[in-house]
């Protein structure tokens, strides 16, 4: 059985470097390649109302909330252009969505460009820590029509480890508010896929959920378990050693993150904004995935020399499937084979 994965994960990693290759030539060939991005991360806030224990966000020198007319460039160009396919994006993919005084606008002026150009139809994502998101605000953003999936983190095995892990999130508030969500979602008929990302360390190893646990566990409409990794230098870690990729990332070809000073990065698991290469104020989009900037570290990336790259050097991630819709191929066919194994 181990060579059979074997085999399966060294025939996809050729074929991803196959499809990464293409792009790469295709973008020194001096076509436009804006129908790659297929993904588009917003950190709308530098800063967040939770200090978990694996995650390090805060940074000085960084600009703490993203300027909204940014934003309206960013989303206007997308949405108005029909070269590009964007196909999902994420709020946010750092900080806390309502810690972002305008997050409201930010529907708003979604919501606007969504209706005046009916190819913009990006799967939105929210990523929320559920302390801040009361009745009032669950009320807008189901209402609001564009949402489609809510994605919360709850850790641990129980109340003390999720609080644990979670600082200083209370395990009633975000419990009686993922029920809130659950309740109004039902009665708008489901327009929202709910998510739970459930990551235990290892205070929660080989632990027994506890019953209250479980009740939001089975009223979610998807939980995913992972592990907390040490994945890049943005991230907490006990021993300060990194193990960097080699060669070409997901993130470079398929993804664009706009950061909170309003600057393009290479990668949305970039919490320090240390991969950051563009200023969007500046530029278009268009300008900037076709640069000559990003073409240098495309071409570092293809000679293997990641160490020469800026928030690259330090990072593990290769290969990874960052596209977090719930109804992707991937994870559709993921949730199928778990399924079937845990009859």
């Amino acid at each position: 059985m181990e060579w059979f994965k074997r085999i399966l994960k060294e025939g996809y990693g050729a074929f991803q470097y196959s499809s990464w290759f293409f792009r790469y030539v295709r973008l020194l060939l001096g076509c436009n390649t804006l129908r790659d991005i297929k993904i588009l991360s917003i950190e709308f806030s530098s800063v967040c109302n939770l200090r978990c224990k694996y995650c390090f966000l805060d940074h000085e020198g960084r600009e703490k909330f993203l300027d909204i007319q940014i934003y309206e460039k960013l989303i206007k160009e997308v949405a108005q252009n029909p070269k590009y396919r964007i196909r999902a994006m994420e709020w946010p993919i750092s900080g806390d969505f309502l810690v972002y005084k305008q997050w409201k606008e930010v529907i708003d002026i979604t919501k606007k460009y969504w209706e005046a150009n009916p190819h913009f139809r990006p799967h939105i994502i929210l990523n929320e820590n559920f302390m801040l998101f009361d009745e009032k605000k669950i009320e807008c953003i189901l209402q609001s029509g564009i949402v489609r999936q809510i994605i919360c983190s709850i850790d641990g095995h129980n109340a003390q480890t999720f609080e644990d892990m979670r600082p200083p999130a209370k395990f009633e508030v975000v419990k009686r508010n993922f029920q809130t969500l659950v309740r109004e979602n039902r009665k708008l008929g489901h327009p929202v896929w709910i998510q739970i990302n459930n990551g235990c360390d290892e205070n929660s190893f080989g632990k027994k959920f506890s019953d209250e646990m479980k009740q939001l566990l089975r009223e979610a409409d998807d939980v995913t378990f992972w592990s907390p990794r040490y994945w890049n230098e943005s991230f907490n870690k006990k021993e300060k050693k990194f193990y960097p990729a080699k060669g070409p990332c997901t993130f470079v070809f398929n993804n664009v993150t706009l950061s909170a000073n309003g600057h393009i990065a290479k990668c949305c698991m970039d919490l320090r904004g240390t991969t950051t290469y563009a200023n969007l104020a500046n530029q278009s989009l268009e300008e900037i995935w076709h640069s000559d900037t990003r073409k240098k570290f495309l071409d570092l990336m293809f000679k293997n020399k990641r160490a020469q790259i800026q928030g690259c050097s330090r990072c593990s991630i290769a290969v990874t499937n960052n596209d977090n819709r719930f109804n992707n191929a991937q994870r559709q066919v993921k949730r199928l084979i778990g399924s079937i194994f845990s009859k």
